[in-house]
């Protein structure tokens, strides 16, 4: 333990950035580092630092067997915890992070576990730094009020803190609201910040107005093949009123942000009474693949690229064996969409399950 506690002013109107990634390094050495989020100030490690933990559970005076929350950075992050992202989770982790909102989820092994991405800015320097996730915690002896300021981590936890950051007082006050996704409806388990916001958004989703699956389509530069399968898809499933229960996106691997569909696929899927010229190119992110039930991709070394983006979903990924149609006229154009709508037809069952 150390002495005294050396504490690092942080201004968010002036962040120095440079002094929490140092800080960062700090932690990852086994330093306990208490830090402002938007609720209140919490206290934390990184995932990897076993030792550590036990000390952060030794200084929060807290049961071992009840487990702290993890912390994500950004939503990279995300990565490196191998929960299930049902459609709760998804809908919620949307809607409010990076905010105040923790949320319980099931991973594929049958746990269930606290995630929290906080949006204040020194938080998320200090973990995305860190290269990992945090467990952590409010700053206070457990069952003690959790603290807002800087000035109540010392008066609470003294000299048993490492580092604190002091960025003035939270600007919420008030602990994360949690909630339970691993029931249906989820169940608010915690009521703290936004929890009328949070209570209507479990009401939306009880109702069935939230999105209760994700497809992806992939292609290289997001500018024809995906587009057009996106618009095909997108056209079947408001026919078969179902445009509100599946959300359907697209990216491409090599895409250049922001780009409109070509000329050629806007012509020939208007000739099909689809409009996709509102569309714009993105580049495919390991958040886009992870959230995805489904991934169709339209060709194998798109297959490939997202399995060595995010590896385990190859089971998620049908390959389609499409051509690129790119600078090749309207000729070819067409015999894409034609080949893209008799490799759809078979799937349809899978796609709306």
């Amino acid at each position: 333990m150390s002495l005294n506690s050396i504490v690092i002013q942080f201004s968010p109107s002036d962040p120095n950035l440079r002094a929490i990634r140092d800080l960062a390094l700090q932690a990852r050495s086994g330093k306990i580092v208490a830090f402002p989020t938007e609720t209140v100030y919490g206290i934390g490690v990184p995932v990897s630092n076993t030792k550590a933990l036990q000390r952060l559970y030794a200084i929060k005076g807290r049961d071992p067997e009840k487990p702290f929350a993890y912390h994500i950075g950004d939503w990279d992050q995300l990565a490196f915890l191998d929960v299930q992202r049902n459609p709760a989770f998804r809908y919620l982790s949307k809607k409010f992070w990076p905010g105040p909102v923790t949320l319980l989820v099931p991973t594929t092994g049958g746990e269930k576990v606290g995630l929290r991405f906080p949006r204040h800015m020194a938080a998320s320097t200090l973990i995305v730094s860190a290269g990992e996730p945090f467990l952590a915690t409010s700053a206070n002896r457990s069952g003690a009020p959790s603290p807002r300021t800087a000035d109540e981590v010392l008066q609470a936890l003294g000299s048993e803190v490492d580092y604190l950051i002091d960025a003035g007082p939270c600007e919420i006050g008030l602990d994360s609201t949690v909630v339970d996704c691993t029931v249906s409806p989820p169940e608010i388990l915690r009521e703290g910040a936004e929890v009328d916001l949070i209570r209507q958004a479990i009401a939306d989703i009880a109702a069935g107005k939230v999105p209760r699956k994700k497809i992806l389509v992939v292609c290289t530069g997001n500018s024809c093949r995906s587009p057009m399968a996106w618009g095909l898809i997108k056209t079947e499933l408001h026919r078969r009123h179902l445009d509100q229960e599946i959300e359907v996106a697209s990216c491409g691997i090599l895409a250049r942000d922001g780009a409109m569909a070509t000329p050629e696929a806007i012509l020939l899927m208007k000739n099909r009474e689809i409009d996709i010229s509102m569309h714009r190119s993105r580049s495919c992110r390991k958040e886009d693949v992870l959230e995805a039930d489904l991934i169709l991709a339209m060709a194998q070394e798109h297959s490939d690229f997202l399995t060595n983006l995010v590896p385990g979903i190859k089971n998620k990924i049908k390959v389609y064996d499409v051509v690129d149609p790119i600078g090749q006229g309207i000729p070819v154009y067409e015999a894409v969409i034609r080949d893209i709508e008799k490799k759809l037809k078979p799937q349809w069952e899978e796609i709306v399950r």
